[in-house]
């Protein structure tokens, strides 16, 4: 019997459900993608699980990231393109005057979950425009099936080799 997402689980962590566009989602899976930008977000770390848009789409990972990291537009760009060569200027224009970058510590892949598997126990189910909060009292039923998915391929990444690159660019350091 495989492992379930509730073994990774931190109770001490704010959850939250997510979308994110095919090709990222793939990339996090993957372990090339270690950093996801956003023009504002979460301050502080978080686990999350992600749905993944598309007409193939559905929850398919489980991340735990750690505190944002921020700085201009510029170096958060510099960092993207030295930890997983990001185009620097489409990163510039996407944030605009201002954005984070959110740290991916580790991911677990789940067995894609459909909208419709997931309205079968959350009938207000739609997927999130930016985030919802899964640990609110009417999003338990939703959390509890969540946690109980077998997950393969966890993968933790290592911040350790990738702490210089940051401090260096940005002076800071990943939670």
């Amino acid at each position: 019997m495989r492992p379930t997402i509730q073994t990774l689980y931190d109770p001490n962590l704010p959850t939250i459900l997510f979308s994110l566009h095919p090709l990222p989602t793939e990339q996090i899976r993957l372990g090339e993608k270690v950093l996801e930008y956003r023009k504002h977000f979460l301050k502080h770390a978080f686990q999350g699980f992600v749905h993944m848009t598309g007409t193939h789409g559905g929850v398919t990972l489980f991340v735990r990231c750690a505190r944002p990291l921020t700085a201009t537009p510029a170096k958060l760009a510099q960092l993207g393109q030295q930890l997983q060569h990001d185009d620097p200027q489409a990163i510039q224009d996407y944030l605009g005057a201002a954005g984070i970058a959110i740290p991916i510590s580790a991911v677990a892949t789940l067995p894609t979950l459909s909208a419709q598997t997931l309205r079968a126990v959350d009938p207000t189910f739609v997927a999130p425009r930016t985030f919802v909060y899964l640990d609110k009292p009417q999003k338990q039923a939703l959390l509890a099936f969540l946690l109980s998915q077998p997950y393969t391929n966890y993968l933790e990444n290592d911040w350790c080799t990738r702490i210089k690159t940051v401090r260096t660019i940005l002076g800071d350091c990943p939670d």
